[in-house]
């Protein structure tokens, strides 16, 4: 069988350079290219902004969590309680007049030879930066359970209605509840500029205990 040469109209033509692409084409691959880091790295900025942010509330929210905890367990295990104001290491209980006071004394046993004290730290309110502390009787080693603390730094002695009392040293009595308020302020941003117009973050833990093993 003899073949017939190919017909020259069907062969196709040789390619004689490879494509590109046209100037008009390159700037509008560029233009999306920066405009995809641009995406990327406002994504990763406010990630880190964000991050900023977490830390800040977990950081007041983890000082709040761990006074109350401490706080709390103690003021239901106290026998009697005695609200009063701090002065060097000597606590003075008010023995007349609203039960309202800087400091709370708890004492752990009957006799009332041990007691665990938890006071405000005023020395530098004018900061933003009061403090409450915990020590006790037997060893005076003060401890600071929450910072960044503003406005009320007091303990009151109150009702169930909230009413503070003025029973005249009967604040240790089960009827009672003990109150304070904790209110933070802090910086939103840790790398905010300190000044005016300034962004801070505010907290606020409004607490009441009773004793639960009164005398």
């Amino acid at each position: 069988m003899k073949l017939s040469p190919l017909n020259q109209n069907n062969r196709k033509p040789r390619l004689t350079g490879a494509g590109g692409f046209t100037l008009v084409e390159m700037m509008v691959a560029m233009a999306i290219f920066m405009i995809a880091v641009a995406a990327l790295l406002s994504a990763h900025m406010m990630g880190l902004k964000q991050n900023q942010l977490i830390e800040s509330k977990a950081g007041a929210s983890d000082s709040s969590r761990r006074a109350i905890n401490n706080l709390t367990k103690d003021i239901r295990s106290a026998k009697m309680w005695f609200i009063g104001n701090m002065s060097g290491t000597n606590f003075t209980a008010i023995n007349s007049g609203r039960e309202q006071g800087t400091a709370l004394a708890l004492c752990v046993t009957t006799n009332g030879s041990q007691f665990i004290y938890y006071y405000f730290d005023l020395a530098d309110t004018n900061n933003s930066n009061g403090k409450l502390m915990s020590t006790t009787s037997t060893n005076w080693n003060p401890v600071v359970l929450a910072s960044n603390l503003i406005n009320t730094l007091y303990f009151t002695a109150e009702n169930y209605n909230g009413v503070v009392q003025t029973n005249n040293w009967t604040s240790k009595s089960y009827k009672n509840v003990i109150h304070t308020t904790l209110q933070f302020r802090q910086f939103q941003f840790p790398t905010t500029t300190v000044g005016s117009n300034c962004l801070y973050d505010f907290y606020q833990l409004d607490y009441r205990a009773t004793p639960h093993l009164p005398e």
